[in-house]
């Protein structure tokens, strides 16, 4: 296949979903209606993981940086050489990647996408596209573009299973219907006058929000776009309605922004700003490249890949 006009090797696509395919029971391929299922769900992920790899390439040619780079393949082939480095033997190196189904010459395209990676967000400071000014980007944190929000997450099976238990706390199991009951009930005791956080600490489940009372400082470009979304409807003292996402269900309430806060964490602030710019440019980019297939693509068969 074809991502943006760029080609995609039978090594990458492979890396790609064997990776995914890792993420399944092996149970999933014996019957045919969860093997279609995980088929259909597999591909979508490896497309999609194609379109944002694909997408730095494309957006960076934008300012000038061209694929056939040489330094940049330098500095690619520099980190590969290093990586090979900490094995004594050549085949030890080649073991260790093979685990993460890899060879050689994907992770030397995975290097030479960090490479362009990094060039590329510098272009972009340098063009002012991201703003590096600091007393523009106070203006901006103290802007309706930045706001504070708090979250009492509750976390379904679905989800659970999705993230490895990561960034929740270790809470009772709910199944996808409880947690929004939960969440439900959470939304009518903050509506009914409840300090939001207490409601917080007995019925939260994400491990950012544990015994944090400064909640979140977001932009666009930070969450999920259900979540932002949802928080940027808000006035301040505002509740949501219950927002479903890939991480569970949620109620946000907006807060007052804390000046003393922003002092405090004017440089983190700076730096998940600037990822937000640098994350949605790719995001769009990524959008807008198109996929052809290939006849070849035919015969590779998710279910049978090894």
């Amino acid at each position: 296949m074809t991502v943006g006009g760029y080609d995609v090797s039978y090594e990458l696509y492979r890396y790609l979903v064997m990776n995914y395919k890792a993420q399944y029971d092996a149970s999933v391929w014996e019957s045919p209606d969860s093997l279609a299922a995980a088929n259909e769900e597999i591909e979508k992920n490896t497309e999609q993981s194609l379109r944002d790899i694909f997408a730095v390439f494309s957006l960076a040619g934008d300012y000038g940086i061209d694929f056939d780079d040489e330094d940049l393949k330098s500095i690619a082939d520099a980190a590969v050489d290093a990586e090979k480095d900490k094995y004594e033997k050549v085949s030890d190196y080649r073991d260790a990647l093979a685990e993460s189904y890899m060879n050689d010459s994907v992770y030397r395209f995975t290097e030479l996408n960090k490479a362009f990676s990094d060039a590329l967000y510098y272009a972009m400071e340098n063009s002012g596209e991201i703003e590096t000014d600091a007393s523009k980007l106070r203006e901006l944190f103290n802007s309706d573009s930045f706001i504070r929000v708090k979250q009492v997450l509750i976390v379904g099976e679905s989800a659970r299973k999705a993230y490895n238990n990561t960034y929740f706390t270790a809470a009772e199991t709910h199944t996808d219907p409880e947690a929004l009951e939960i969440a439900e009930k959470v939304r009518a005791l903050a509506l009914s006058g409840e300090n939001f956080d207490s409601l917080v600490k007995e019925y939260g489940e994400s491990l950012y929000m544990f015994n944090n009372t400064d909640g979140y400082y977001i932009c666009r470009g930070m969450w999920e776009e259900a979540n932002e979304n949802a928080a940027f409807s808000l006035n301040v003292g505002e509740i949501s309605p219950v927002i479903e996402s890939s991480a569970g269900y949620s109620v946000f309430m907006r807060c007052e922004k804390d000046s003393a806060y922003i002092d405090v964490n004017f440089d983190s602030l700076c730096s998940d700003y600037r990822k937000a710019v640098f994350g949605l440019a790719l995001e769009k980019r990524s959008a807008s490249l198109e996929i052809e297939k290939t006849q070849a693509l035919d015969s590779c068969s998710i279910a049978e890949m090894q």
